[in-house]
């Protein structure tokens, strides 16, 4: 009964919304859907690449060159939007994509390595720029109570694009011409993702046309909700700690146990296919029912304490062998890109348009980003595992308690906007 009044529920709220919006809605989440379907074959050949070039215990010096190239081009993307539509902005970051995925491939094919570096780090920053737009942008044209329905099936979509991409780089990377071939392949989705964001309309391209607050920067917006975003950003930290040292360690054990590089492809792109099942599985089966019987908070509570209990019974009983480890790594990035993704975005409908996209630019593109880099930086110096699994416990148990002040400051930020919302 519960599942069927949910499909009634979002049936109607869908046939209640504008055309354009539903335009908006359909063709940003088909948008999603070519990019996660893009993103295993990148990324998949991107980490083979760089591990069979570099190493494992490198990783975190591209991780932390990532934040750095991050940092730079959103300080552009900000500068760009405020005078530009959403659609270009979207179009130029695929295009340079394109443009400097096919420069690295054609170097690393000549023998430059370094071009290892280059393509991992753009990996990094074009799917945090890409994703975090077209979520901001449906986050502007959406309401709490239909947000909240829609994100389950809209997540689904993307994590079905996700799977189909990690099977297809496991199960044909060497038809396909190898890691360098699949990441062209990859490549070439980007840009169809691109065309479909294009056909959104332009009735939202602007963000004087989704709010009234005429010729604010996003960035500046978010000052007068400062504390609240801070909160939002202290939790994407931890998170960020909390995924980026089980990662380090599935990569030792990846190197230890998987040696050549296209072994690696096919194990990166099985892993990620199992990634992205996971995630379908709670965005059709959990979120939907969840996310309307349970108050946002606790899912949020429920998060870390789920985390600390698998981490501790995976690293207690099988913590120096490769199964146990990667099936921790798979329930972190499963939980993160569905469960926590959509309990995350809930977090920014306190906040009135303009505001959600500057906060999205602080916390989803910039923050984001440098919490990896800054426990890349950590890691560079300390790579014993037990490190990793004491810092681990530690990143978990702040997660929890940063969110008691994260929802008074909510609190207080709905009353705040209350007329604009």
């Amino acid at each position: 009964m519960a599942n069927k009044n949910y499909f009634d529920d979002l049936k109607k709220m869908l046939l209640e919304l504008s055309s354009e919006k539903k335009r908006g809605l359909i063709l940003g989440s088909i948008s999603l859907f070519f990019l996660f379907f893009s993103y295993p074959m990148i990324r998949s050949a991107a980490e083979a690449i760089f591990l069979d070039t570099y190493g494992a215990k490198k990783s975190p010096h591209v991780w932390f060159y990532s934040i750095i190239a991050l940092s730079f081009t959103v300080t552009l993307f900000n500068k760009f939007q405020t005078n530009n539509s959403v659609h270009k902005v979207y179009w130029g970051i695929g295009s340079i994509t394109a443009v400097i995925f096919c420069i690295a491939l054609y170097f690393l094919h000549s023998g430059q390595n370094i071009f290892a570096y280059i393509f991992y780090v753009w990996k990094e920053v074009y799917i945090v720029l890409m994703v975090h737009s077209v979520l901001a942008f449906i986050n502007s044209i959406l309401s709490y109570k239909v947000a909240k329905t829609i994100y389950g099936p809209m997540g689904a979509l993307g994590s079905i694009g996700g799977i189909l991409g990690g099977v297809i780089t496991s199960s044909s990377s060497s038809v396909l011409g190898g890691a360098e071939g699949i990441a062209l392949i990859g490549t070439f989705f980007i840009l169809i993702s691109c065309s479909f964001f294009q056909m959104t309309g332009t009735k939202f391209d602007q963000l004087d046309k989704i709010d009234n607050r005429k010729n604010e920067s996003p960035l500046h917006s978010i000052l007068e909700v400062k504390n609240y975003v801070f909160l939002i950003a202290l939790v994407i930290i931890l998170t960020q700690f909390c995924i980026n040292l089980t990662n380090f360690k599935f990569n030792i054990l990846l190197e230890r146990f998987v040696h050549t590089k296209s072994e690696k492809v096919s194990y990166l792109g099985n892993l990620y296919s199992a990634i992205n099942g996971i995630s379908l599985f709670m965005q059709v089966l959990i979120i939907p029912l969840l996310f309307n019987i349970v108050k946002n908070r606790t899912i949020h509570f429920f998060i870390p304490i789920f985390f600390f209990l698998v981490s501790g019974l995976s690293f207690s009983f099988g913590g120096a062998t490769l199964f146990p480890v990667m099936l921790t790594f798979v329930l972190f990035k499963g939980t993160d890109y569905s469960l926590f993704a959509a309990a995350k975005e809930m977090l920014y409908f306190p906040l009135i348009a303009r505001q959600k996209f500057g906060a999205k630019y602080v916390v989803d593109m910039l923050i984001y980003r440098m919490a990896k880099g800054v426990i890349s930086l950590v890691l560079v110096f300390y790579q014993s595992e037990t490190f990793v699994e004491y810092c681990l416990a530690i990143c978990l148990i702040a997660w929890i308690f940063v969110l008691i002040p994260l929802f008074r400051q909510q609190e207080k930020v709905l009353n705040q906007n209350k007329e604009y919302l």
